[in-house]
C-alpha cells in the first residue's frame, strides 16, 4: 500500500520502482490525498504509477478509507 500525492516535483518519475514492487507484493493499491480532480495536474504523475498498481483511490478522510477498505472486501 503506497500513501502519497504521486507529485514528482518534476523530477524523472521512476515509475518502474512501483513495477518492481509489484513483482514481489500480492497486490499494490495507491492511496492519494489529493482529490481525483488534482490527479495529473502541474507535477502530478499519478496515472505512470496507477499502471503497476491494483488500484488508485483517492482517500482524504475516514469515509473514503471505508470506501477503499469495503474494495477490499
Amino acid at each position: 500500500m503506497l500513501l502519497g500525492d504521486a507529485r514528482n516535483n518534476y523530477h524523472a518519475a521512476q515509475a518502474w520502482i512501483v513495477g518492481e514492487i509489484q513483482k514481489r507484493a500480492r497486490h499494490v493499491y495507491w492511496l492519494n490525498p489529493e482529490p481525483r480532480s488534482y490527479w495529473d495536474t502541474g507535477d502530478s504523475i499519478v496515472s505512470e504509477y496507477a499502471v503497476h498498481c491494483d488500484g488508485a483511490f483517492e482517500c482524504r478522510n475516514l469515509k473514503q478509507l471505508e470506501r477503499f477498505v469495503e474494495h477490499l472486501a
